[in-house]
């Protein structure tokens, strides 16, 4: 679905974790390389088949030497706004895992409008496998979207504040925004369930803010995250306490 809309950086992240969660992957068997010209046109077992200036190529079984790639197909939700979509996972593939990767588009109305095929280095494949399970799973606070659900009088956060965060062994970042504030980042630590973090932020207005809190994570009996911090600003007077649940 090809959607104009305007939203922060933070906003972005967030909803294209949710559409990445609600898509279905599927990573095809054995490695696959490109055969070009009159034989491109005639491999029945090639899943697709492109043109430049009349020249044809098809992505096929791979057979014998060559570039070899690792294939996974993405079909997205029907009638989410996935804007962004393909740029959003290239960028995570390559910083995460250090690959690039190669894109072709289709569509199919029965599962829901386009998918992608996503080609990635043969040798590639267990880093990128290993990040989508990650980007996939419910573990902690690795690829959790929180929301400002409670915050003090003090703080900048609102209602429309959302975190994205990352979490690679005890080391925690996030980048948020929403709500009143720009963009906004956050780096720390989590030990247990506790957080321990300094934050930086832009608000709408172009006030620089920074600062450090400790908190809390908790589950929910419901099953969401929750994380109840307690800030003290660096750039003014005074603090709180917010509350963030998924």
């Amino acid at each position: 679905m090809v959607t104009i809309s305007r939203e922060t950086g933070a906003q972005t992240e967030a909803r294209l974790r949710r559409v990445f969660r609600a898509s279905t992957i599927d990573w095809l068997p054995g490695a696959w390389s490109f055969v070009e010209g009159a034989d491109a046109v005639r491999r029945a077992d090639a899943i697709a088949l492109v043109r430049d200036e009349g020249r044809p190529s098809a992505l096929c079984p791979a057979a014998g030497a060559g570039e070899r790639f690792a294939v996974f197909r993405v079909v997205l939700p029907k009638g989410a706004d996935d804007s962004g979509f393909v740029g959003w996972l290239s960028s995570r593939v390559k910083a995460s895992t250090g690959s690039g990767l190669f894109v072709i588009c289709g569509q199919n109305s029965e599962r829901g409008g386009i998918f992608d095929y996503y080609g990635v280095p043969e040798a590639a494949a267990g880093p990128v496998r290993d990040l989508l399970d990650r980007l996939s799973g419910t573990g902690f606070l690795d690829g959790v979207v929180l929301r400002t659900v409670a915050t003090a009088e003090s703080s900048a956060l609102g209602p429309g504040t959302v975190f994205c965060f990352d979490q690679n062994g005890e080391a925690i970042t996030a980048r948020y925004g929403g709500g009143g504030i720009a963009d906004g980042w956050l780096a720390g630590t989590l030990d247990g369930a506790r957080a321990r973090f300094h934050y930086l932020q832009i608000q709408t207005d172009g006030t620089v803010d920074s600062g450090h809190s400790e908190g809390e994570v908790t589950r929910l009996p419901d099953g969401r995250w929750r994380l109840t911090e307690h800030f003290t600003w660096a750039t003014r007077e005074g603090g709180g306490t917010n509350r963030l649940e998924e």
